[in-house]
């Protein structure tokens, strides 16, 4: 059994690291959703930047799932592609 296969075991077996993995997978299905909807209006990581004063660092690590970005971060992105948090949250809850 591969290292992969184990830990997919391991996250089913134990219901602590189903719950991570669960959360986990959430976050960063927001974050990709987020990235889609900047790119479908056109937008870059600079504008975004520009527009909610975020560095493109913060804005590269929200879309990518790096780091820990704050909550008020994850609203003023979501402010400066044009959609609320609760709609993004809405959708995955």
């Amino acid at each position: 059994m591969g290292v992969l296969e184990k830990l997919k075991k391991e996250v089913v077996l134990d219901p602590l690291l189903k719950n991570q993995y669960e959360t986990e997978m959430e976050i960063y299905n927001i974050a990709i959703y987020l990235k889609k909807i900047r790119k479908e209006k056109n937008l870059t990581q600079k504008d975004i930047a520009q527009k909610t004063g975020l560095t493109q660092q913060m804005v590269s690590k929200i879309e990518s799932y790096n780091g820990n970005p704050s909550m008020e971060s994850f609203v003023k992105y979501c402010n400066g592609i044009g959609i609320s948090l609760l709609e993004v949250l809405s959708k995955y809850c």
